[in-house]
């Protein structure tokens, strides 16, 4: 390395550490009525506490795994574990395990694997170590911007056949991110932006079932015992909380009211129980987090890295601000859950992974690209492979 090692970003282990916990915590209060009253559960009020409580133990080895291995080895592994993850969402939708009309996991004794929430990470990686590497061509669209945007296309379009389209929505969107930070041409990205506007349109329309939650987003009174019952429930339950809420474990909305209340629509049961300022101070820690990535992301000179970092910030970040969106009714329903609170072992793994590795980064803020993944090439080469933060700005100039 031609920088030394520095100390972690300890505030944002902390940071996670707590939004670990809270989900712990929210999890076992949104399900216990359910659970104790449900024969998949065996009637234990604590069966989805004991879960989450063993994949956030899971999790936390992962997160330091993350930590330990340096982050500039995994260039090596971003072509394979794409090509995996590809192979995995094609044989999903004819092996996997179907449950209410969508094929998206595995059922593997005990566990349920998700390939989409593997695409999250894998697509980081693959587009970090292209653009990395081959920095130039990114502004060109033949070969550049348009391999990497078919890429996205296919993953968005596997994903959104499960049917999982908010899972779908946030992997797009952070590959659109990370190829604007990466240097892709403006143009090219709003042309991006449109084609993936009218792809959305053309999946709402292909599927009744979504074009009844655009017209319930517009208006959930028109089927309020219907298509509309989810959106009108847990705006019953957000405004009943008030400003400091009805108190932890006293919320009425978990018994059988509120859909999904341990899932995807558990903001819904926090702020009924904590009212505005609990659920502000939970968001609170959402934002901490974004501003911490995106910190970590601009400081560090390591392309390959600093890449790595924008693509953890924004997928997290962004499907966070997509949930809250769905439950405030801000968006139209997506069913994606809310990172580190919402329950699922697979997303919080993979969440937490995605952490260590943004907290492994903030280790080497001053790391040469060339040294830091092995280059052994001439001190001129390192020169003109680190990351040019004036190039976003300067390159209008030579357009």
């Amino acid at each position: 390395m031609v920088s030394e090692r520095q100390s972690l970003d300890t505030s944002l282990l902390v940071a996670t550490a707590i939004l670990v916990a809270c989900g712990i915590l929210f999890i076992y209060d949104a399900s216990f009525v359910r659970a104790s009253q449900t024969h998949y559960t065996n009637f234990d009020p604590e069966f989805y506490l004991k879960r989450q409580f063993v994949w956030a133990c899971v999790g936390t080895v992962a997160l330091i795994t993350a930590i330990a291995v340096p982050y500039w080895k995994l260039d090596r592994l971003a072509v394979a574990g794409m090509a995996i993850t590809i192979g995995l969402l094609i044989l999903v939708l004819f092996a996997g395990h179907e449950s209410h009309g969508s094929r998206r996991w595995f059922i593997l004794g005990p566990l349920r694997i998700q390939p989409a929430e593997f695409a999250k990470i894998a697509v980081v990686l693959y587009l970090a170590q292209w653009m990395s590497v081959r920095k130039q061509k990114i502004r060109s669209l033949t070969e550049g911007f348009l391999p990497l945007a078919g890429l996205l296309g296919l993953l968005g379009v596997l994903v959104a056949i499960e049917p999982d389209l908010g899972t779908a929505l946030v992997i797009v969107c952070t590959g659109t991110v990370m190829l604007f930070v990466g240097g892709a041409r403006k143009r090219h990205l709003l042309m991006l932006g449109l084609v993936g506007v009218l792809a959305v349109v053309v999946l709402i329309w292909m599927e009744p079932y979504r074009w009844d939650r655009v017209l319930d987003w517009l208006n959930p009174e028109r089927d309020v015992q219907g298509s509309g019952y989810q959106v009108v429930q847990s705006l019953i339950a957000l405004g009943s909380g008030g400003l400091v809420g009805v108190g932890l474990g006293q919320g009425r909305q978990k018994y059988f009211y509120l859909p999904a209340e341990h899932t995807d629509y558990i903001l819904g049961t926090i702020g009924e129980e904590l009212g505005f300022l609990g659920t502000m101070g939970l968001l609170f820690l959402f934002l901490y987090v974004a501003v911490r990535g995106f910190t970590i992301a601009h400081r560090t000179k390591d392309p390959f890295g600093s890449l790595i970092a924008s693509g953890i910030t924004t997928m997290i970040t962004g499907q966070a601000l997509l949930n809250i969106g769905v439950v405030t009714k801000t968006l139209p329903a997506t069913g994606v859950p809310l990172p580190f609170i919402s329950y699922g072992g697979s997303s919080l793994v993979l969440t937490m992974v995605a952490m260590g590795l943004l907290a492994n980064i903030s280790q080497y803020p001053s790391a040469s690209p060339g040294t830091a993944r092995g280059n052994k090439g001439s001190n001129e080469d390192l020169l003109d492979r680190r990351w040019d933060r004036r190039a976003r700005l300067s390159s209008h100039r030579h357009r």
